[in-house]
């Protein structure tokens, strides 16, 4: 069979093409980004399509020649302002499920979410169910599968809790007893190919773990899983806990914000009888997986560095602004002239030269707060930094020696840069 899968450059579909591939399937890999490589064999077709701005069939029938059916696993936690819900999780794929119908395409399955249901409330979950409406009012034949939180290695939500299951206290919203069903996604792919290579049933299936599981029971077990220690908690206000996560998904682009807290604080669980009923066999158990692939060194640095990695850009950020302000008169504007004159810039352009590095320390700090550009830009900034730490060492050797350590101190920013350069990324 032939098969289109969206958003194959993600978690899920990744772990999805490779699966088909093995299954003997043909796989045409739908992608946004021109630039994208996989480790996918070379006889992955390939087709570019942005679900911001792909929200009619026109667009999508000439995709969908000689493909016999169609998998959309395309989803966002958080909106960007070039990402938005409506778009990537509604219109485009009803634009898709269109184009299906008037191409004749034999089956669709569609990745949706637990909880984009009639009781559904936030944003997210909204619409991904206006995607599924259009799908079930369709002609075609399809299943929607309705997976809970996925994990395994590599998954946005799940780095997100080995990270707090990493910190010394461990914060968990109110008392943490908020219930969720992880399901692997290993399981959730077997799933999507057992419907695939089924009979048609125009059926909603919820994918979920076998057995719910709390948020402090299941951080618990992976602050174990990392390090065999024993967790510490520290109870975090629902208000808290909604700012901090809006703060840290739009300065730092992690799977936060106020709907993620919001879906977290709801318990997101279901009946895993019609699962094991519909799809012949019972999904793997969190213990069971845990068990088995014991936690290795890669596993714990991951962990420690996710909330270090967004203290390292704020720190840096903060040292380019504060670098701007003491230049732009915090410290003495004689002081600065002379020092810049004793560089060998001419006496008439070195308010000129100030002024310039000013404004090039301020775009660094803003820029890198922003995370615009973020690899680039600290490339950049490693550049700019050796080139100061040479004109200075050729000009003013002095400050080698200087018991405050001004220049000795570049070694540990550059490094510092270099870290967050190799965990950011391109």
């Amino acid at each position: 069979m032939h098969v289109l899968v969206t958003g194959a450059s993600g978690f899920i579909g990744n772990h999805l093409v490779h699966a088909l591939l093995s299954a003997g399937h043909r796989v045409t890999l739908c992608v946004r980004r021109p630039s994208y490589r996989a480790n996918h064999p070379a006889g992955c077709q390939r087709v570019l399509a942005d679900f911001s701005r792909d929200v009619t069939p026109d667009i999508w029938l000439p995709r969908l020649a000689g493909i016999d059916a169609v998998i959309n696993t395309v989803g966002i936690f958080r909106e960007t302002r070039q990402q938005r819900f409506a778009n990537l999780h509604h219109k485009a794929p009803a634009a898709l499920f269109k184009a299906c119908e008037q191409a004749g395409i034999k089956r669709v399955i569609q990745v949706s979410a637990l909880g984009a249901d009639a009781n559904a409330r936030t944003a997210y979950h909204l619409s991904k169910r206006a995607a599924d409406e259009v799908l079930c009012a369709s002609g075609l034949e399809w299943t929607i599968l309705r997976p809970s939180i996925v994990y395994a290695r590599g998954a946005a939500s799940w780095s997100l809790f080995l990270g707090l299951a990493s910190l010394p206290w461990i914060p968990v919203v109110e008392r943490g007893e908020q219930r969720i069903q992880p399901v692997h996604v290993a399981d959730l792919v077997r799933a999507i190919l057992a419907c695939l290579e089924g009979s048609a049933v125009c059926e909603i299936v919820n994918v979920i773990g076998p057995e719910p599981v709390t948020i402090r029971e299941l951080l618990g077990r992976l602050r174990v899983w990392l390090d065999g220690k024993p967790p510490h908690w520290v109870s975090v206000p629902r208000w808290l806990a909604q700012t901090l996560a809006e703060t840290g998904g739009r300065l730092f682009r992690m799977p936060l914000g106020r709907d993620a807290v919001f879906m977290l604080l709801q318990d997101n669980v279901a009946d895993v009888r019609p699962f094991v009923a519909h799809m012949g066999f019972e999904p793997r158990r969190l213990d069971t997986v845990l068990a088995t692939d014991p936690a290795t060194a890669a596993d714990r640095w991951h962990a420690r560095l996710y909330f270090l990695r967004p203290l390292l850009q704020l720190s840096i950020a903060v040292l380019w602004l504060w670098t701007a302000i003491v230049s732009a008169g915090v410290y003495p504007l004689p002081d600065s002239l002379a020092m810049l004159e004793r560089t060998g810039i001419p006496q008439d352009l070195a308010p000129l030269a100030l002024a310039g590095a000013i404004g090039i320390d301020m775009f660094f700090g803003l820029a890198t707060l922003a995370g615009y550009r973020l690899s680039v830009l600290l490339s950049w900034q490693i550049a700019l930094i050796l080139f100061y730490t040479l004109i200075i060492t050729l000009f003013l050797p002095e400050y080698w020696a200087h018991p405050f350590g001004p220049l000795i101190k570049n070694i540990p920013i550059l490094a510092a840069l270099l870290v967050l350069r190799a965990i950011t990324k391109p």
